[in-house]
């Protein structure tokens, strides 16, 4: 059998990805040579082997995966083929084409392959360190910093491989990566990245260090920036990885509302570096000159019936038909003009693609908003927004259900965007659980929209709001499959896989759906 290292890139590889500015991760070339050991034995080049693996790390799970999330979910919409979006986003649910051929298995292979290069390097770090590799500079010892970095990385990246896939595996620094490793799931993989934030944690607390921008582009983080990104990393891995309303359901939220409460308090994210390698296909979402122009994707009508309950969940599908009212009414200051969405008469799709990708909303915030990037300019790139913390804050005293907890609930939502940046109407605190639910989906879906990948994917998972059919996590891409000489499978399809959970390999693809006699329903 093939072994797992054959699947991980080398820590060299990854240092020489970062100093070299590589812009592609599926272009990495595969080194072997003894150069390995003597960069691992250098404590001064250690700080740019773990900066190169949070460049592998953010580019796996910042590229490809944005888009086809985002259309999976019904929280954006696009006809266009580009990763995976046509047949991931098809009406009714086709499984995904885990095969070696499939043009889009990218979709797949960047955050399997991503995530699992970061830890590698992280672990090849944490070894090194281990065997008495220290970076000095100054006479300062600076290992911590190093050390602190390479657990935060892991945690990201296990917390991700936990979002993403079915399951995965688990490696340890000093493995021996000849042998062969077992399976785990998704709740182990979340589980090992809250281990491995607890253990960045507590190098920030035992010792003064900020962690210098080249590790994430331009962003400079503290002891204390760092504990506060480890909670909060938590507690989206620890809410968002659930796979259902049950799973949801059975969360600790008190844990929940604790980690929160310790969480960030800036919005974090890197800097751009204009398309060279810090950015994020979050452009094909928008009105961007760097991504589709007025062709990219739209807001999902889904998510433009919360705003405007008069209009569809769906866009009419039958041949030439269109909205009674196009433009929706609300009060809300993010529609309109100048502001984060807006209308556009004309719907660039193909029609014969299936009108029910058609909107007439697109994302424009980053035009009109000079914090806000567009995936592939200098500004942030915010992948978790003190608006994200706050949501989940105010959703585990929602979820605790006790009446200081909603009354809570209440102010945390309306201290932040629906008040501040919808202009809505603030919550009174009386409200029910339900309603402050609502309000707090109704955030995460038009706030957050843009922000962090795949955030509407999992939260529609967790809520029980995925179109039947529609895969639940991703299967281990085909071609690492195939180099591990195991059984290829893949997940969803309205036929083959309703729930999206079951491995089967039938690939048959339905005719997108033509008109509304059949409206799909929700798993």
């Amino acid at each position: 059998m093939k072994t797992i290292k054959q699947l991980i890139l080398p820590t060299l590889t990854l240092f020489l990805v970062f100093t070299g500015c590589k812009n592609d991760i599926d272009a990495v070339e595969n080194l072997n040579n003894p150069d390995r050991t003597q960069v691992l034995a250098n404590g001064s080049d250690l700080i740019g082997i773990i900066s190169g693996g949070y460049v592998i790390w953010w580019q796996g799970n910042n590229r490809d995966l944005i888009p086809a999330l985002a259309v999976a979910g019904d929280h954006a919409t696009c006809s266009w083929g580009n990763w995976g979006m046509r047949v991931l986003s098809n009406e009714p649910r086709n499984p995904i084409q885990n095969t070696s051929s499939w043009s889009d298995l990218t979709v797949l292979t960047q955050p399997w392959g991503g995530n699992y290069s970061a830890i590698s390097s992280a672990n090849d770090v944490l070894e090194a360190i281990a065997n008495g590799i220290e970076w000095i500079d100054g006479g300062t010892d600076k290992t911590p910093i190093v050390e602190a970095s390479a657990y935060f990385l892991k945690g990201l990246s296990y917390g991700y491989l936990g979002l993403v896939f079915e399951k995965g595996f688990i490696i340890n620094p000093g493995d021996d990566l000849s042998k062969d490793f077992s399976y785990v799931n998704y709740q182990e993989l979340v589980e090992q990245a809250v281990l491995e934030l607890d253990k960045a944690i507590e190098v920030a607390e035992n010792n003064t260090i900020i962690i210098p921008e080249s590790v994430v582009n331009g962003v400079a983080i503290s002891s204390s920036d760092l504990i506060q990104l480890c909670n909060s990393y938590k507690a989206r891995f620890i809410v968002q990885g659930a796979r259902n309303l049950s799973e949801t359901n059975a969360i600790d939220w008190g844990s929940v509302k604790t980690l929160t409460q310790n969480g960030i308090n800036q919005d974090f994210g890197p800097y751009g570096d204009d398309g060279i390698s810090w950015w994020s296909r979050s452009y094909v979402l928008n009105n961007s000159p760097n991504g589709f122009g007025r062709f990219g994707a739209r807001l999902d009508m889904r998510v433009i019936n919360l705003v405007d309950p008069n209009q569809p969940s769906f866009f009419p599908a039958s041949s030439g038909s269109t909205l009674t009212n196009p433009q929706i009414t609300t009060a809300d200051n993010r529609f309109g003009v100048g502001k984060d969405f807006e209308f556009k008469s004309d719907i660039l799709f193909r029609s014969e693609r299936g009108r029910f990708h058609f909107s007439h909303y697109i994302n424009t915030r980053y035009a009109n908003d000079i914090n806000f990037s567009d995936g592939a300019d200098a500004k942030q790139i915010k992948t978790f927004t003190v608006e994200d913390n706050r949501l989940l804050l105010a959703e585990a005293k929602a979820r605790l259900n006790e009446l200081d907890n909603i009354s809570g609930a209440a102010f945390d939502i309306n201290e932040g965007s629906r008040v501040t940046r919808g202009n809505l109407t603030p919550l009174s605190g009386g409200e029910t659980k339900e309603v402050i639910l609502d309000a707090i989906f109704y955030e995460r879906y038009v706030e957050l929209f843009n922000t962090a990948v795949g955030s509407g994917f999992f939260d529609r998972r967790r809520t029980n709001q995925l179109q039947i059919g529609t895969f639940r996590h991703l299967p281990i891409p085909a071609t690492e499959l195939e180099v591990l000489e195991q059984e290829l499978y893949t997940l969803g399809g309205v036929s083959a896989d309703p729930q999206g959970i079951t491995p089967h390999y039938d690939l048959t693809s339905s005719n997108a759906r033509t008109d509304d006699s059949n409206i799909p329903a929700f798993n």
